[in-house]
Formats: structure tokens, C-alpha cells, sequence
């Protein structure tokens, strides 16, 4: 039997992003119902967003640090790409011009994180050390990758030479890597293959090797779900996925709190008890509405 998500479950979820969430996340579902607007979820963007054109600000919930950030920089432009966004809105502009500065040139990637994430709470993972790059697969694909692929939505804006280093990076990756192991840089990865752009002597290795990290990745591993790779039916790499849809939409659903939400599998209060609670409040609003819109996706809300 087909699990849905009842009307009273939804209402509970849409509420608890409205009452609960950051209005950054109840913009984005407000459009995603088809009741707001990409203004107001823009306006609600901008908050995070420094003056350097870097976003920072706990955009990503587990990193409070107000500096600018590619991690956070790479989900700012996520959600630009998202709101369909002009590419000469100054937000747009202002976001380009500083990863133009933030961009490791010898080795075309952008560095997760600076040294100023210690300016705030963070998780452990964020912290700060010349092993960095190491613990990270060199930034080759988480945020590159991502990064990429916006600058490629938004490349009336972007400097040539920009794309050319990034490109060079990548293309070394590519050279080097049978599989993308890591969660996050496969989430990337696929971001950086679903869109267009890049030109055919990357594009076409990078969808074998995204194609066969989806397929050889550990369906267990909790950091990954196969939503990553088909958030809806239509998505390129859905069929890699296909069996895998029906038992995680229903523990998807099953997962659903009491209070309407649903929360992180992650804790980091044994480092910062009162700034994981904030972070972890802000997760679950992401959460929830990342939630709603995989089922809404795949019409498993009932009508």
C-alpha cells in the first residue's frame, strides 16, 4: 500500500515551518505552495549575506560564524539559482565578486571554510586546521562542484578566467578519481551534472562517475539519501534510485514528529549545548520543508 502523508500531517508540517522555521524556510515553502513570492523569499536571503557579497550567518545551520564562507556561499547561491533570480541583482553580483576573491587559483577550488569560522559556534566538522583540505578531498568537489554549476546558471556575470581555473580543477579530479566516495561531495557532484554549461570533455565524465558513485554508494550510510540524487521522478539520475524510492518515502513520512517536524540524525551538543540548540532549530524548519517537498514531488501528500 502506497504511504501518504495526510492532510492533517501536512498542515501540521506547514505549520511548524511557518510557526517555527526561519522565515528564510517558510518563504521558500510559502512558493513552493504557491501562495508566496520569490521576492519575499530573496528579501529573506539577503539577511545572510555579508557585505563582502560572502554569505555567512549560520545560513548553514551547524556554522554560526558570521564571516563569509563557500559553504554557506555555495547554498546562497543555491538558493538564488532556485528563486530563478536576475543575474544582475546586486545580491547576485556581490556573491560572484567575492568568490572571485575567495578562489584557490593554484588549485581551482574554493576553500570550504576560513580561519573566521572560529568567529562563531560551529559544528566539529567545521572547525578549523591545516588539515582542512585533507579531511575535505582537497574542496575538489564539496562546495567546488556546486559552486560551478551557479556560476555557469549566472556566467554573464562570472569572469572567463574564473570558470577556466575552476574547470582546470575539476578536470584534474576527474583524472584522478574512479569514485566519489563521500556523501557530500557526491551531492555536489550531481548538482554540478544535472545542470548545464560545462563542456562536453568534462560533462560527459563527470556523469560516469556520478553514475557510478550513485550506484556503488552504501545505501545505509545515513548521510545520503537516494532523494539526493532524484529529489523528484523527473531528476537525470532517478533511475539509479528507482528501488530504493518507495521504502525511503515511507520512512520519510514515518519520520514525521508529533510537533508536524522532522530533525537532524546529527548532535553536536557535547560541543556547544546552547548554540547546537539554535542550529538544531533551524535544522529541523530546513528539514521539515525539505520534507513537504520531496512528497509533494513525488504526490505522496494526500489531496
Amino acid at each position: 500500500m502506497t504511504s501518504l502523508l495526510s492532510k492533517a500531517r501536512f498542515a501540521a508540517a506547514d505549520a511548524f515551518v511557518r510557526e517555527k522555521g526561519r522565515p528564510l524556510d517558510a518563504a521558500l515553502l510559502d512558493l513552493t505552495l504557491g501562495r508566496g513570492s520569490a521576492d519575499a523569499a530573496l528579501a529573506a536571503l539577503i539577511g545572510f549575506q555579508n557585505a563582502d557579497g560572502g554569505f555567512g550567518h549560520g545560513l548553514e545551520p551547524d556554522l554560526a560564524s558570521p564571516a563569509s564562507s563557500a559553504i554557506a556561499t555555495s547554498i546562497g547561491l543555491r538558493i538564488l539559482t532556485r528563486l530563478e533570480t536576475p543575474a544582475r541583482r546586486p545580491t547576485v553580483v556581490a556573491a560572484i565578486d567575492w568568490l572571485g576573491g575567495a578562489l584557490d587559483r593554484e588549485a581551482g577550488v574554493w576553500p570550504i571554510v576560513g580561519q573566521d569560522v572560529e568567529l562563531g559556534p560551529h559544528a566539529p566538522w567545521w572547525s578549523w586546521s591545516d588539515d582542512l583540505a585533507a579531511n575535505w578531498n582537497g574542496f575538489r568537489f564539496n562546495p567546488t562542484a556546486e559552486i560551478l554549476a551557479h556560476l555557469y546558471r549566472f556566467r554573464e556575470l562570472t569572469p572567463p578566467d574564473l570558470l577556466t581555473c575552476a574547470e582546470a580543477g575539476l578536470r584534474r579530479a576527474l583524472a584522478e578519481m574512479a569514485l566519489i566516495e563521500n556523501a557530500y561531495d557526491l551531492k555536489c557532484a550531481i548538482r554540478l551534472a544535472e545542470g548545464d554549461g560545462l563542456p562536453p570533455d568534462l560533462a560527459r565524465p563527470l556523469e560516469g562517475l556520478v553514475r557510478r558513485s550513485i550506484a556503488a554508494h552504501d545505501p545505509s550510510d545515513e548521510h545520503a539519501s537516494p532523494f539526493d540524487a532524484a529529489p523528484t521522478p523527473a531528476s537525470p539520475f532517478a533511475d539509479l534510485v528507482d528501488g530504493r524510492i518507495e521504502a525511503a518515502l515511507t520512512a520519510l513520512i514515518a519520520a514525521q514528529a508529533d510537533d508536524g517536524g522532522w530533525s537532524p540524525f546529527w548532535d553536536w551538543t557535547f560541543v556547544d549545548a546552547k548554540a547546537w540548540a539554535k542550529a538544531k532549530a533551524d535544522w529541523r524548519g530546513q528539514l521539515t520543508r525539505d520534507a513537504v517537498e520531496v512528497l509533494l514531488a513525488y504526490g505522496r501528500v494526500e489531496s
